[in-house]
This record gives C-alpha cells, structure tokens and sequence, in this order.
C-alpha cells in the first residue's frame, strides 16, 4: 500500500506540538544562519573590491566586482551603500590586514635591537605579501586621501606600529643601546618609506637599472639593509641613561665582590 503524503494540516499541528523551547532554538539557528550567509556574501565582496579597486580605483564596477564574488549588485548596495562606501571599506580593510600583522609581533619577548628588526621585517613582508596594499596607497594617495579622511575607523587603520615603535625605543634608551631624540612617527614613517618605494616603482626601476627588484635574492638583500640601516641609526651615539649606568654598575660591583 502506498503512504499518503501528509497534509500541510498535519505537518502545522506536528509543529504545534514542539516545545516553546525548541520552537525559539529552532528560529535562533535559522537566524543565525541567515547571519552567517550574509557575512560570507559581505566577505566576498569585500574580498574582490579590494583586488578590483586596488588596480582600478574607482573605475572599478560594482557589476564587475559582483560577478567576480558570485554575488550580486543589489548585496552590494544593501551592505555598503555606494561605490564609493564599497571602496572606503575595501580601503579600511588593507589597512586593517596591516595592523593585524603588526599586533602579532611579540615585542616584549625581544630585546630592543631585536624587537625593531622584527617590526622592519614584517612591514616588508607585509609589502611582499599583499601588493594590493601598496596598489590602494598608491590610488589613495592620486585622491588626495580624500576618502580616508572620511573613515569613522582611524584609530584602528593607524595600526599599533607607532605605538609599539614608541615603546621599543623608550625601552632601548633606558636601556642604553638606542640614541635619544628619536621621534617615533617620523621613525615609523622612515621603515615605511625605505620598503614602500622599492615595491611601488619596481617597474621604472627594473626599467631604469635593467634589474628584478621582485627576485628573491633581491628581496632578502634589501630586507637585510632595511634593518642594518634602522637599528644603525638608533645603535649610534646612543648612550647610557642613568638607570641603565646604575644597573651597570650594580653587575660591575658584584662581579667584584
């Protein structure tokens, strides 16, 4: 004999008959998958504006972006808004992947020396790793920043650098192995710089020069003079402050006794 299928009748009184418990479970789990849909169709988008306005700026096309996400132009305006909301936060979002690289340097764990050598190396991998960092500066900056002005997000975008930077150097002239009168920003501004210029005219230059400046060899070659030149300039005339004059001479007396 063949099963009756059950009528829409019985299948609403089965649901009558759940628990006032399940029933809210049951809605908070399709709710949290509706949740869960749409930050993975945020995140994709997000993802792909990146690349697109990266080597684009704002020529980009939210059409363009849509299909290379799998999504579709109406997500995109329902999440972001714009084009141009779309582009401030894919801009907002390369920055973040900076900040996020530079919070997981363990700075504390590290002598000063060593500590900065590792905050030079990072922003370099950094630049090796996401071009489309040093792509969206490069379209930013032709805008004048006016779109980062805007951003509701700016403590976060500066990142912690400055910060741990600002940190390190104390330490290391209490210390006595870094020189005074260092400012951290424009400290901060001069690890930037010394990598970034490589990486945002590599072209010219390997025109220029007749060079690979992306070639491994190459990479590791400046990577090592980007840090022999910083902590250089922070090891000379760097003298000892009277914390650090007292405890040497507290090991020089007990060496002696």
């Amino acid at each position: 004999m063949t099963a009756r299928p059950k009528s829409a009748t019985h299948s609403m009184q089965d649901f009558s008959q759940i628990s006032p418990e399940a029933r809210e479970r049951i809605a908070n789990e399709s709710l949290a998958g509706r949740r869960r849909d749409g930050a993975q169709t945020r995140a994709k988008l997000l993802e792909t504006a990146m690349q697109e306005f990266a080597e684009k700026g704002l020529d980009a096309r939210i059409e363009d972006i849509s299909d290379a996400s799998g999504t579709n132009r109406r997500m995109a305006y329902y999440y972001f808004g714009s084009k141009e909301g779309l582009y401030l936060a894919a801009l907002e979002a390369t920055y973040l992947e900076l900040a996020e690289a530079e919070q997981a340097i363990e700075v504390d764990a590290m002598g000063p020396m060593e500590a900065i050598a590792a905050l030079v190396s990072a922003k370099f991998e950094h630049f090796m790793a996401y071009p489309r960092y040093v792509e969206f500066l490069k379209i930013e900056n032709i805008y004048r920043g006016r779109h980062l002005k805007t951003s509701q997000r700016m403590d976060e975008l500066r990142g912690p650098l400055r910060n741990v930077v600002e940190k390190v150097l104390k330490r290391g002239q209490q210390m006595g192995v870094m020189r005074e009168n260092v400012d951290p920003l424009e400290l901060y501004i001069a690890i930037c710089a010394l990598g970034f210029f490589a990486f945002s005219n590599q072209y010219t230059l390997g025109a220029m020069f007749q060079v690979n400046l992306m070639a491994p060899d190459a990479l590791q070659r400046r990577r090592q003079m980007m840090i022999e030149m910083v902590t250089a300039y922070l090891a000379s005339d760097a003298r000892p402050t009277r914390k650090a004059a007292a405890r040497a001479g507290d090991k020089r007396d007990a060496r002696q006794t």
